[in-house]
């Protein structure tokens, strides 16, 4: 499955848009700290790729690959339910990633893309971290270290939804062998 997401992947064209892809990593909070030389190395291992409306950019259950930055476009993230139907999460737009986790671990996605509109996506993948982080290690780990915080981040946010959802919606606790 993995080899699936990568597989219609390639690196940047050309020259002509390094600075177009220079100021969209500058604005993604992932690299915000990082100096331009270090975000023209980071550019050596993007991969990029045109969507249509309406393309999956990955499935839920599929087994991540790596991380994407919405260069230009919007993608909806979107959880299977298990009565068949789908629940939006959020759509993301310019300069906004997702699916970042799969750069630390391959583990089945929790939840699916689907494009919105046309969409120039930046991929950084696994390989291409670890590649990153064997070949200069203080980026790699700069940047490992602000996913994680980004991730701490983001885990707040769900918890702080979690309690306001509860507190909206009281529990349904049943004692054994009562009916419903």
């Amino acid at each position: 499955m993995v080899e699936t997401e990568l597989a219609l992947w390639k690196p940047p064209a050309s020259a002509v848009t390094q600075e177009d892809e220079l100021a969209t990593l500058r604005a993604v909070p992932l690299f915000k700290d990082l100096k331009d030389s270090d975000l023209k190395r980071i550019m050596k291992v993007l991969h990029v790729r045109e969507y249509a409306p309406g393309e999956v950019v990955f499935r839920e259950g599929q087994t991540g690959a790596g991380m994407y930055i919405i260069k230009s476009g919007s993608v909806d993230i979107v959880m299977h339910l298990d009565d068949g139907n789908e629940k939006l999460l959020v759509t993301l737009g310019e300069r906004q990633f997702f699916g970042e986790l799969a750069l630390l671990e391959s583990i089945a996605r929790t939840a699916s893309s689907v494009v919105r509109k046309p969409t120039v996506l930046l991929g950084i993948f696994q390989s291409d971290l670890e590649h990153l982080l064997d070949r200069d290690s203080r980026l790699g780990a700069r940047v490992v270290w602000n996913l994680a915080r980004i991730t701490g981040a983001r885990l707040r946010e769900l918890s702080d939804s979690v309690r306001q959802t509860s507190k909206t919606t009281p529990p349904v606790l049943k004692k054994p062998g009562e009916n419903p």
